[in-house]
């Protein structure tokens, strides 16, 4: 088949390679004039990690194992620790602390010259006749059209215009710096949770860690993008937290700090229609407090492409979109509703007696299940041992 995919993110071209792999004929349309190569560090979890083994995706110099998580009060006294080299043991597949430039760069390796038209922004959409328009004014028709183009997609204003990502209320201030610090170097992931907010420090990779604060609605309006405004902000919003905090932020203060608004998006009803789908923020888009955004968009592509292989006929994709929806739907329902209401990254009494009372074989068992309930990646695997 032919296959338009729209948006150059890793949730466009990991579904670009795994369905040229596939024997489908396949363009992917980025409006922006070359790969974007921007953002931070993403978590990949075994689901993701399984999709990417699956893709042919080297994974050994893609970034750090990541082996623990700890999960610290804003005093630094444990809360709860989660060992996510068990989970490795158990799916087959690692943790990964990856730079976004380094994914998109190693998905679009994987792809022929030519696959990926930049400066090729959609505007819009036929869903039943498979038409996409670009803001040049050319069409392009396809059997099969994928909207991997965001929580704004453009796509999903043509085949569900009533759908729309809203924002949470929570704002993350994040980035990528050169710090030398214990967990710089380490294979773990420290976070830290407090009345004033959220705080995850994890590697990187090449001597740089993650960093990212995320404050609640009752933070009220923080500057824009002026770093050393926000800088202030924070450093009084975080005062007096556990090391390595202080540093952190003493680091960051000539950074440029951008917001990210938290977004959710949880429809009812088929993502797609005629031979239009959706995938990634463009159907469930997802704050990121249960790290799991990047890895359900790879889990939609394994099971858009096994749902496009399942197919009765090549000719009439329609049954398999849906299909692939509904499958997908279902999975992807209850890690949404729980990122939804942002309770993992909200300071309660109630929350961190729980979390203390939690073991961490516990802890790394329930999070086990909880994606394993949502992956269809994988349940193969499971059947397959």
């Amino acid at each position: 088949m032919e296959i338009v995919v729209v948006g150059a993110g890793p949730g466009g071209l990991a579904a670009a390679v795994a369905l040229l792999r596939d024997g489908h004929q396949v363009e992917v349309h980025e409006r922006a004039p070359s790969l974007r190569l921007s953002g931070s560090a993403v978590t990949l979890w075994p689901n993701g990690t399984a999709v990417l083994q699956a893709l042919g995706v080297p994974l050994d110099d893609l970034g750090p194992r990541i082996d623990v998580l700890d999960g610290l009060d804003h005093r630094g006294r444990p809360l709860l620790q989660m060992h996510t080299a068990a989970l490795a043991a158990r799916f087959g597949a690692p943790t990964l602390s990856v730079r976004r430039s380094r994914l998109v760069e190693q998905l679009a390796a994987l792809l022929p010259a030519g696959t990926i038209r930049v400066d090729a922004a959609c505007v819009g959409v036929d869903p039943t006749g498979g038409l996409v328009t670009s803001a040049d004014g050319s069409t392009t028709r396809a059997d099969v059209v994928v909207g991997a183009d965001g929580k704004d997609s453009v796509v999903r204003a043509a085949v569900r215009p009533d759908a729309r990502a809203r924002p949470t209320g929570w704002t993350t201030w994040q980035g990528l710096s050169a710090l030398d610090l214990d967990v710089t170097r380490s294979s773990r992931i420290t976070t830290l949770l407090g009345p004033g907010g959220f705080v995850g420090l994890q590697p990187a990779g090449d001597g740089l860690l993650q960093w990212y604060f995320s404050v609640p609605p009752s933070a009220g309006a923080l500057p824009g993008a002026h770093a050393g405004a926000v800088a202030d902000v924070l450093r009084e919003r975080f005062a007096g937290w556990a090391a390595p905090v202080p540093q952190v932020l003493d680091a960051v203060a000539g950074t440029t700090l951008s917001p990210w608004p938290h977004h959710t998006l949880r429809m009812g009803g088929p993502w797609g229609a005629g031979r239009t789908t959706l995938l990634g923020d463009a159907a469930h888009a997802m704050p990121p407090s249960l790290a799991q955004g990047v890895n359900q968009t790879l889990e939609d592509v394994h099971a858009l492409t096994t749902a496009l292989a399942t197919a009765d006929g090549e000719q009439d994709p329609v049954t398999a979109l849906r299909r692939y929806e509904t499958t997908r739907a279902r999975q992807v329902r209850r890690i949404g509703a729980m990122t939804a209401s942002e309770s993992s990254t909200t300071y309660r009494r109630s929350t961190t007696l729980l979390m203390r009372a939690m073991p961490p074989r516990l802890a790394t068992a329930t999070y086990a299940g909880l994606v394993s309930r949502s992956s269809s990646v994988l349940a193969q695997r499971s059947r397959r041992t």
